[in-house]
């Protein structure tokens, strides 16, 4: 019996939220009859999550609060469509602290971006971004590429960090959308 409960830990371990370092907390919700729960973002890997909370005092909505506070318990995914209307209110913005606290990873799309087929370019995938703009934006990456967001944000007329923000949201929300720039560039 002792190895079936030791295997049952390594799945956990190897989970999808196995490398949670910290969570960006989107709602602090009142859990009838006793308790508190929070629904945030799982950092890095960006999964939803919700959790019980010790003491709701030491949590505001917008925090980071690391995994080995001992402020929350145990985490588990939760479905977009399950969010809270604030904490899907919150979601860009909290993408958008999570991007800025990690920029490169997050860059590397808007350098190594490239054609999908004929017709369609991977820039295209960002919400707003249509065929020309696309061209656009490969003509002002040149070969060197960018080494920060407001390079691209200067260079090309828009809101990079924010335009993959809304972007993965899209994804949490329309888990069918592919190719899927969360598992690209965040999940992998």
């Amino acid at each position: 019996m002792l190895s079936d409960d030791s295997n049952g830990a390594d799945e956990e371990d190897d989970g999808p939220l196995s490398s949670t370092t910290s969570v960006r907390v989107l709602d602090v919700l009142d859990r009838r009859p006793v308790g508190h729960e929070i629904q945030a973002l799982a950092e890095p890997s960006f999964h939803l999550i919700r959790s019980r909370v010790v003491n709701a005092e030491e949590i505001e909505q917008g925090s980071e609060v690391n995994m080995d506070s001992g402020i929350i318990g145990p985490i588990s995914e939760i479905r977009f469509k399950d969010l809270s209307q604030t904490s899907q209110g919150e979601l860009t913005d909290s993408i958008l602290k999570s991007i800025s606290s990690d920029p490169d990873r997050h860059l590397m799309f808007y350098n190594s971006a490239g054609p999908m087929s004929l017709k369609f370019h991977s820039f295209q995938l960002l919400p707003g971004v249509g065929n020309s703009k696309a061209m656009q934006m490969v003509k002002s990456r040149g070969g060197n590429g960018w080494s920060t967001f407001e390079q691209v944000d200067e260079s090309c007329g828009i809101e990079s960090a924010r335009l993959l923000a809304e972007r993965y949201v899209k994804e949490m929300e329309d888990t069918a959308q592919t190719p899927s720039l969360l598992d690209i560039l965040v999940r992998s």
